[in-house]
This record gives C-alpha cells, structure tokens and sequence, in this order.
C-alpha cells in the first residue's frame, strides 16, 4: 500500500507525466486494438473476396448451365414436333420455313434458325440467308459435336457465315424420325452479347469483372468484349488449364501485363468455365485502404469510442455477401431455415408473388406451396438435408392475388447453420408456351389417329367385297370362255368377235378389281405371305412364258442372264407376281423392235433383280410420283394409259412386304431400270412353314395351262433332244445329276419325270428311290428312259412306264400322255349355292373328259354322297344353311369318304384359322378370280391321278 501511494504521488506530481502515463494506458491498447482489427480486416477482405467471387462464379455457372440447357430442351422439343418431321421427311422446304418462323417467334433471343442434312449442308434458314443455303458447315464445331454423340450440343465460339458475321455461339440438336433415325439437325446460336447480359444478370459489385471461356479456351463473353471480331484465344492463361485438372479454384495471375486475382469454375455439362476476375493491386488497395480507415478510427475512437464501436459495426455489416445479393438479385434468393420458415428474402419476391417480406415470413413457407407439390417439396428439401444439390426443381407457389406461379429452384445447404441458400426463376411463361405445344401435339396426334381410322375401315370394306365383285364376273369370264371355245355350239366370224371383246373387257374388268382388291388387303393388314425357300432362277421361267406373247406382239426381245442360282426366302406367288408387273409395264412402255433385259446378283444378305428396257423413260419429277396408288405414267404423246395405276404400288407394297425394297433409275428417252430386292435363303430371321395347298393364282402361274415335264440326263444332247419331242405340248425343265433331280421335283412339283439310269455321279434307280421316300414327290409319275432294259426293276420300284434308247418322239409323247392326262371315268361333285357357277363349273368339267354331279346346298351335297362314288368332291364355302366347313366336317366323319379329295373355291378373304382348317382337311382353296377354272383343271387331274398312282402303288 505505502509504494502505491508513493507512485500515485509521483504521478500526480508532474502533469506531463500523468498525461503521458494515461496516454500511454490508451495508446498501447489503441495500438494493439487497430494493428488486431486491421490485420482481422485484411484476412475478412480476402476471405470475402474468395467468398465473393466463389458464390458469383457458381451463380454465373448455374445461370449459363441453365440458359444452355433451357435453349437445348427448347430445340430437342421443337425438333420432336410431328409435323417439322413429316415437313423435313418430304422435303417440304417452305412447310420446314414455317417452323423455322414460328421457333424465331418464340425464342427472339436467337440470332436464327436453321436447318441442315446429316452431311452438315445448310437447308433452311430464318431469317432467310439466300447466300447461305446449300452451303456445308461440316467444319463447325457444333456439327461434329451433334453427329458424334446425337444429342444436344453446345459449340465453340465462332462468326457466323451470315452478315454481319458476328462472334456466335451455336446449340444444335438431332432431328429424328419415328424409329429413331436421325435425318438431319436443327441449330440455333447466340449472340456473345446476349451471353454477356447473362452475365450482368449474376453481376453484384462493379469491381469485379465476368467473363466465360468455351471448351476450347475462347473468351466467350465479356463486359467490354467486340461482338464483331475475331474470337479471342485464352487457352494459354493459367485457369483455363486449372480447370480442366482441378475444377473450380483462384489464386493471383498474370495476363496481359497486369496481375489478377482470379475465380475459376467449371460448367462441367458443357465443359466451359467462369472467370471472375479483379486487378490484384486493386484489391491490395481496397484492403489498405480498409486498414487506414481502421486506424483513423482507432484515432478517433479516443473521442468518441462508443461512436466508433457503432461506425465499425455498420462498416462489417456493409460487406456482408448475402445482404449484397439479397439487394441486387433480379431473381428470387432467399435463406430458409430448418424449422420451415423464410429468414431472409430478396426484393424480387414481393415483385413475382405480390406478398411482403414480413408476410411470407410470418408461416411456413409450405403454406405458400400448392398443395399438389408440397409432398415433393418436403423430399426435396429432406435431399437437401442430407447434403444433395437441388437443381431445375420445379413448384407452385401462391401470389397475393389468388393464382400459382411456377418456379425454378437451384439451392443448397448448410447444416452447421441449419440454413438452406436458394435461388428460384419465374418460368410461368415457359411452362405455358410447353403446355400449349403439348396440347396441339397432342390434337395433332388424335386427328391423324382419326384419319388412319378412317382409311383402315376403307380398306376391310374393300377387302370385304372381294366376294360380291368377283362372283358376277366369273360367269362372265367364264361362259365367254366356253362361247369362245364353241363348247356350247358353232359361231360365227360375228358372233366370235363379239364374244372376244365380251371376254377382252371382262378379263380387264377383273384385273382392276384384283388390283384394288389386293391393295385394300395389303392396307387392311389381311394379305398373308407364304415365305419359302426357293431358287429364284427357277420361278422366272414361268414368268417369261407368260409375259413372251405380250412382247411378241411388239416384236420386243426379252433377254436375261442368270447363270448362277440364287437361293431366296420369300413368297413364291408374290415375287413372280412382282417380276410380271415390271415386265408388263415394260413391254407396255417399250416401243417395238425394243429390248427388255432381266438380272440377277447377290449383295450382302439380299438378292437384287433388275428389270431393264429401252422404253420411253421416266421424267424426274415423275420418279417420286410412280410408286403412289393411282398415278400413271403418260406415254410420249401424252396420253395416259389405260388401269387403276396401281401395279408399281401393289408391287412397292409386295417388295417392301417381305423384307425388301424396290428403286428406280431412268433418263427420259433412254428406257428404265426397275431393282428390287428380297432377302437371300439363310437371311429370313423367322422361317415360316410352306402352306399344306396352294392357292388359285399359285395353280395357274406354276401351271400355265401345260403340264410340266422334268426331263433327268447327264448328257446335254439327250436333254435337248427330250425337250424339244415335248415341246410345245408340255412345258419343260432339265437336271443334269441325282442331287438337282431331287431338289427340282421337290420345288416344282412337275407331272411327270423321264429318269436316265446310268448317270455319272449316281445310279437312275436310286433317284428313283429318293424320289419315292419324299412326301412331296412320291406321287410324281416317273417314266425311266434307259439303254439298258431292267424293266421288271424300274416297275418294281415304282415306275410308271420304261422306254428304251434310241426312243422316237411317238413312244414318247404317248408315254407323258398316260401320265399326265385326266381319266375319262373320273367324276366329280360340284357343291355350289350359285346356279351361274354350277353351270360354268359343269360345262368346263364336261369338256374336260370328266363326269360332274352337281347340288346346290350342303344338304344335298351328303344326299349324293351317300349313294354316289366320286373321284373328287368341289366344294364352294359360302352357302345357306350348311356352309362350307360343316361340309368337309361331315365328310371327313363318314369311313368311305374321308380320303375323297377336296378342293375348295371361294371369293371369301379367309381368316388365319380358318386357312389352317383347310390346309388340314383339303388339297386346294382356289379364289375366284379370272384364271380360276383353269386352274381347278389343272389341279383336280393332278389330285385325282395323284390318287390312282397312290393306290396302285399300295396295291404293288
């Protein structure tokens, strides 16, 4: 106590030094209080600046994520329309200009759109570009993007090719079609001006300084940057390296000369980078600055301590991040805390939803949610929670007025704050835009699902008719057959000619019902195809014998080279009815003395057939149009041709049926060339067994009104020799070993085979054998022509007749005429409701050598039956009463009867089942059309001789 006292006498003793004591007690906390707060604010300002620049370059990243992928999902969606896709597949260029219009309408923000072929050449353009269009831009960056992945894709920094040829940047998306097939790509870029507004958008303090870099290290957008200049280039700085191998980051660079403190960070979807960037030595300056100030308050703060506790206060609250986002936003930022109410909001908000700050802090905020989003709301913010990102979340939110607007959430959380950032973008506009393209898709969707409604009733009503029509037509084409052929008495040169013009328009009557018939049921899905494995090669013989008088007439010469075999899996019937009507259309437009050739090669997993004339040609304009139902071809005076139009349409339909297509080349004046493929044998995916019958048309075009002689011989002078005793009775086709004997006779099915003995490479008699044992030509008479004479052999395995060589033509016809002939003592029941048909049946089966019984209901069909034996019973399905089907049921349980032969003729289109309960339980279904009786001719000789042959076999 004693020295305390002394020292305060000291003191108090000397003013100067009471002052300076006391000066020093407040000099040396000033001094320690400022050089602390100082060095506090200098660390603040740094960490404020890394703060700072941190949250605007991820505000900036997000905000440009968003524009890209808003202006990808606007092109993606424009692209899917229907109708640009149809427009685009048809190359409806003003139709595809439209669009481009109206996209322009929508999204101004664009410098144009365009449009381009998957070779990256220019289309179509809005604002319309003349100078442009037809120009490739396959060197653009956003090309080889867009063609490499197929997706949406963002590309470098480049000037555009249209005036005034400013800095760009392009988004491109695919355009594709219903199967997903891309045809060409749609692009729209923009402006790097209008990117910088972007950025202005983000911008918080004029200090700092935004720029963007592309993926490739070009300045994309900045505040003072020149729209029509060459790109600049800032792959060299630092960042843009740091980026690509760190992500975001900052640290103090050099360009240009000066030094930067700069903010890096990634856009990692589209691989550009943000740069936030302000001169070091400014920031060094605005820490000293904040330092100097420190220490003046220091000074002051000897005056009036309180008042600069309050101005230090007020000073710290100035530089806060939040306050300075919160107040410049044009966006609507908030803080959310964890027990669901709003801390703090930006101004924006009053501004969308009309509500004060006070007000929307006062509830929750999911009292503000519509009630449909609030549940996925809550997931939302549970993610978040747990340490997701939200990004593009979307909900409702009420305005003051009563109505909903839609927004656009990016935020994240801070759970050591239990604090939620987030930034939300009214985008009411935009959900209206897209709901109202919806809505007209959707329109659009149901008006062509009406249309397609509408032409599939057309078409099974046509289908449905094919009975009706055919049935009046028949008695026509056939009683004029058989006038024609004076089976009903003698007429005269008159008579016989009109009866030729009867017959003439009758037969062309027909032929345009079956094509409308067989196009309505290729449209209404009801034409079936029977695929098989065949030798092409085989079934154009048949063909050409048919189309040959055709060409004779017009001395035109039909040539074809087809020197290999082309094995093929696909309907017989349908490609022999595709290679006659390029044939006929060939003829028909050839002049005379002209030539047709027909071709034949492999490629890949298809054969191509190519039928070549020297006719008029085929203008260009026209080339697209000839394959439509209805068009026709003029001819070079103008003049169109007689038919429906339909013939290259039904064979397009044909073609296209069985896995192939069909093409055309020609040149008016230099004739044209017809290509068409179908899938090679081994190539068909699903294999479908052959029909167990086969139908009229199959009949009569493998028939052709002659019997079909295989002639086997390993020597070629013994084949041509045969060939031409045979001919032109009997049609005729050759084998020269054991393997191509088998195989031909299986395909072809011929009436009748003449078989040489002694053949290299095998023995005649085990031909003889294998032809036996197969199913399908066990019942082919075989005639053995041999040197040798081993009779009682060839009878004993099987043969139907034996000639020894040398033969001479007599023998030999006589022999095929046994075979191949139909039995005088053969009859046949003919079961049919239509009295015409009855009659025209009758008279064709009588002039034919066979006995006929006929009845005009089922009843009394079974009537006959029971007291009458027959060789074959004709059966029509669609009769009163008792149809069809209950007939061959009530046969077929009846012991005598059930191996009777039954052929079934009808006009019906014959569903799947009931196709299988006639291949089942018959030997032939013949469609009435014009060719028909023909080919019941044809077929019942062969199922009544086929018959005898298997009974006397048996008996052997």
């Amino acid at each position: 106590m004693q020295r305390q006292a002394k020292f305060g006498d000291w003191l108090l003793k000397n003013r100067y030094r009471c002052f300076s004591f006391f000066m020093l007690l407040m000099v040396l906390p000033i001094v320690a209080f400022t050089f602390s707060v100082g060095r506090v604010l200098r660390h603040q300002t740094e960490r404020q600046a890394v703060t700072e620049t941190a949250q605007i370059g991820r505000l900036t990243a997000t905000l440009v994520d968003e524009h890209f992928r808003q202006s990808a999902a606007f092109l993606d969606s424009f692209a899917s329309r229907p109708l640009l896709k149809q427009a685009w597949a048809r190359r409806d260029m003003a139709a595809v200009q439209e669009h481009l219009e109206q996209a322009s309408r929508l999204r101004p923000d664009f410098v144009f759109f365009s449009i381009y072929d998957l070779d990256g050449t220019l289309r179509g353009i809005f604002p319309a570009h003349a100078e442009v269009v037809n120009s490739n831009f396959a060197y653009r960056d956003w090309y080889q993007g867009v063609s490499r992945n197929h997706g949406p894709y963002v590309s470098v920094v480049y000037q555009t090719a249209v005036s005034p040829k400013q800095l760009v940047v392009a988004t491109a998306v695919a355009l594709k079609d219903d199967y997903g097939r891309t045809t060409g790509y749609l692009m729209a870029p923009f402006a790097v001006d209008t990117i910088s507004r972007w950025l202005a958008e983000s911008k918080l303090d004029g200090s700092w300084t935004i720029s963007l870099l592309d993926q490739t290290g070009q300045l994309a957008a900045h505040p003072a940057m020149d729209p029509f200049a060459a790109p600049v280039n800032l792959s060299a700085y630092p960042p843009a390296h740091l980026v690509q191998t760190a992500g975001e980051g900052n640290g103090v660079f050099a360009r240009d000369g000066q030094t930067f403190f700069t903010r890096y960070v990634p856009i990692p979807q589209f691989g550009w980078t943000v740069l936030v960037e302000q001169s070091f030595l400014q920031l060094q300056l605005g820490s000293q600055a904040v330092e100097h100030r420190v220490w003046f308050f220091g000074v002051i703060f000897l005056l009036i301590g309180v008042g600069v506790s309050l101005l230090m206060g007020w000073l710290y609250s100035q530089l806060e991040v939040g306050n300075r986002f919160i107040n410049l936003s044009v966006d609507l930022f908030c803080v959310a805390g964890s027990d669901g109410y709003f801390k703090r909001l930006s101004p924006a908000w009053k501004t969308v939803l009309g509500f004060t700050t006070s007000e929307l802090t006062a509830k929750p905020y999911l009292e503000f949610i519509h009630p449909e989003d609030r549940d996925a709301t809550q997931v939302e913010k549970q993610r978040l929670e747990n340490g997701d990102l939200t990004l593009a979340f979307e909900n409702r939110y009420l305005c003051k007025d009563g109505s909903y607007k839609w927004l656009l959430w990016n935020a994240v959380c801070e759970p050591e704050e239990n604090l939620i950032y987030a930034v939300a973008r009214d985008i009411t506009e935009r959900k209206r835009v897209q709901q109202q393209i919806e809505q007209q898709n959707r329109e659009l969707e149901l008006r062509n699902r009406e249309v397609e409604h509408a032409t599939q009733l057309k078409s099974k009503f046509l289908a449905s008719m094919s009975h009706e029509l055919r049935t009046p037509l028949n008695a026509i084409v056939g009683f004029s057959g058989l006038l024609a052929e004076e089976t009903a008495g003698t007429l005269n040169d008159k008579q016989k000619r009109f009866v030729g013009h009867i017959k003439q328009g009758a037969d062309h009557l027909l032929q345009l019902i079956n094509d409308i018939l067989d196009l309505s049921k290729i449209e209404a899905g009801q034409l079936e195809m029977r695929c098989e494995d065949f030798c092409l090669e085989d079934a154009l013989p048949e063909v050409l014998s048919t189309i040959r008088p055709l060409a004779m007439a017009k001395n035109i010469r039909v040539a074809h080279e087809l020197k290999t075999h082309h094995q093929v899996y696909a309907d017989r019937v349908r490609v022999k009815q595709v290679l006659y009507n390029l044939l006929s259309n060939a003829v028909k437009f050839t002049p005379r003395d002209g030539h047709i050739n027909v071709d034949c090669r492999a490629e890949d997993l298809f054969v191509c057939v190519s039928v070549t004339d020297n006719g008029i040609g085929i203008r260009p304009e026209d080339q697209n149009l000839v394959f439509e139902e209805f068009r026709q071809l003029q001819e070079g005076n103008g003049s169109a041709n007689q038919g429906t139009g339909l013939g290259l349409a039904i064979t397009k339909r044909l073609v296209e049926r069985q896995g192939g297509r069909i093409f055309l080349k020609s040149e008016p004046g230099s004739g044209s060339c017809f290509t068409f493929t179908v899938p090679a044998s081994g190539a068909a995916p699903n294999p479908k067994p052959e029909s167990a019958f086969r139908t009229a048309r199959e009949v009569a075009d493998s028939s052709l009104r002659k019997p079909l002689v295989l002639i086997v011989d390993d020597e070629t002078a013994a084949r041509e020799l045969m060939a031409s005793y045979l001919e032109p009775a009997y049609r005729t086709v050759t084998a020269c070993s054991s393997g191509e004997a088998l195989e031909k006779a299986r395909q072809l099915q011929p009436d009748a085979i003449t078989l040489d003995v002694l053949m290299a490479g095998g023995s005649g008699f085990e031909t003889l054998v294998s032809l036996r044992k197969i199913p399908e030509t066990a019942n082919i008479p075989v005639i053995i022509v041999s040197v040798v004479d081993q009779r009682r052999v060839g009878f004993a395995l099987g043969a139907a007749d034996y000639l020894i060589k040398p033969i001479h033509k007599p023998a030999l016809l006589e022999a095929i005429g046994k075979c191949t002939s139909r039995r005088a003592d053969a009859s046949v029941l003919v079961v049919d409701d239509d009295s015409a048909t009855l009659e025209l049946l009758e008279n064709t089966l009588r002039s034919a050598g066979y006995r006929t019984h006929t009845a005009q209901d089922g009843a009394a069909a079974l009537a006959a039956l029971s007291s009458l034996a027959v060789s074959a019973i004709l059966l029509d399905l669609l009769m009163p009463d008792m149809d069809g089907f209950q007939v061959i049921q009530r046969v077929r349980q009846v012991a005598k009867l059930k191996d009777t032969p039954i052929l079934v003729m009808t006009g019906k289109n014959l569903s799947a089942e009931e196709m299988a309960v006639l291949s089942r339980e018959t030997q032939a279904l013949f469609q009435k059309n014009g060719s028909w009786p023909q080919a019941l001719l044809e077929e019942i000789g062969k199922v009544i001789r086929n018959r005898k042959l298997t009974k006397a076999v048996g008996q052997s």
